[in-house]
């Protein structure tokens, strides 16, 4: 009994007779066969695969440069009409160079072939409003090459600012926390970067210093916290409301307690116990705040977490200097060029912050409740210190029997 040849057998001589009818060259045959071959193994089209598929059909347009042969070869060996090879091959030729960026965002093949027509300065924005946005689709790219308003587009109907209930909230709310996020370590990485200068130069000039960092530090400690902690409405104080505190043990305590210090320059150590204080404390723990590794291990000791103190000239520690390079690998470049008083007026004046609670309030740990909570005996009109949190008292004079 003859058997029925094998599915291997039947693709072979019929590529063979595409070629063959196609008059290829048959020095090309084994390259364009291994192009047809990968082409039909990617399957499912990711934006990677799309550029890999692209990839392949332009090294064999390399190849197959009569007209006319180009496309029939692609139809008959590939399985794809001549339109869409024209897409795969202009997102790989037209996009390449921003393949990392796009790969990352994960945009649609669909999308890629509607912005493989692009400028430059147009695959740059559509890239923009991709990380802002969460996504990229046809009509925003649409709206991106027409240079129309989003108003009558569909991405300005998904303008997060213009969405209403609980969907319009979590993308207003994604939108701070990406965009805010990215701000605050930009900022943080330029203190660290002021900081890393001026301990280049031989004496480190506090007030110098301070006129760089003070303000951007205060801003820095406000996009923290609200970045991160909740509100206590505090509905039986005539406080009013406020920002619940990190828990005192806690290493986020002392990076908001650092930025803390570095706006108040009143509450820095004298000239002398500076470089020691910024190379041995705020330089480290900057440098874990905006660190990218997965679980950063903590610089201090945990004696520091529990108490910090500013370091006194005869108590500094003795440790190697931090060096600028590896500072610098740590931090990463800011994703985008951050001028030390970008987010401020250039005469920030007075700034509001908060001051730590008492020790019985919520911490970040949780939700604050929105029950009463129960607090001391303390006169409504009690006034309070600026920086201690604590009710101003007079000490009654001693009385000798």
């Amino acid at each position: 009994m003859k058997l029925p040849p094998r599915k291997e057998t039947l693709r072979s001589a019929t590529s063979s007779k595409v070629y063959e009818d196609l008059a290829i060259d048959a020095a090309f045959r084994e390259r364009l066969e291994a192009s047809a071959k990968n082409i039909q193994a990617l399957g499912r089209r990711s934006t990677e695969q799309t550029f890999e598929l692209g990839d392949e059909l332009v090294r064999a347009a390399e190849l197959l440069t009569e007209e006319g042969t180009l496309y029939k070869w692609i139809d008959q060996r590939c399985g794809l009409k001549a339109r869409s090879a024209r897409n795969y091959m202009s997102v790989f030729r037209n996009l390449d160079a921003y393949r990392d960026d796009l790969v990352d965002l994960s945009v649609g093949s669909t999308v890629l072939f509607a912005l493989s027509s692009a400028t430059p300065e147009q695959i740059r924005t559509a890239i923009d409003f991709a990380d802002d946005h969460g996504r990229l689709q046809v009509a925003d790219v649409k709206a991106i090459l027409s240079n129309g308003g989003e108003s009558d587009s569909k991405a300005g109907r998904n303008d997060p600012s213009r969405m209403g209930g609980v969907v319009g909230l979590k993308a207003l709310i994604a939108l701070k926390t990406r965009e805010g996020l990215k701000a605050f370590l930009a900022h943080v990485a330029t203190i660290c970067q002021i900081i890393l200068a001026e301990l280049a130069k031989k004496r480190v000039i506090k007030e110098g210093l301070a006129k760089q960092i003070q303000d951007l530090a205060r801003v820095a400690r406000l996009e923290l916290e609200s970045l991160v902690l909740f509100i206590d409405p505090q509905f039986d104080s005539s406080l009013g409301a406020r920002s619940t505190s990190f828990p005192m043990t806690s290493e986020w305590a002392v990076v908001n307690d650092t930025l803390q210090t570095l706006g108040a320059v009143d509450t820095w150590p004298k000239s002398g116990a500076m470089r020691g204080w910024l190379e041995a404390e705020v330089l480290p723990v900057l440098a874990w705040t905006v660190s990218k590794e997965r679980k950063p291990v903590w610089p201090l000791a945990r004696a520091a977490v529990e108490a910090p103190a500013a370091l006194e000239p005869d108590d500094a520690v003795d440790v190697d200097v931090i060096d600028c390079a590896d500072l610098d690998a740590g931090l990463a470049e800011p994703e985008y060029e951050v001028n030390a008083f970008d987010t401020a007026p250039a005469s920030i004046g007075p700034m509001t912050t908060f001051d730590e609670g008492p020790n019985a309030r919520q911490y970040v740990a949780e939700v604050p409740p929105l029950a009463t909570e129960e607090f001391d005996d303390r006169p409504a009109d009690e006034e309070f210190d600026d920086h201690s949190g604590e009710p101003e008292t007079e000490t009654a004079p001693t009385v000798m029997a």
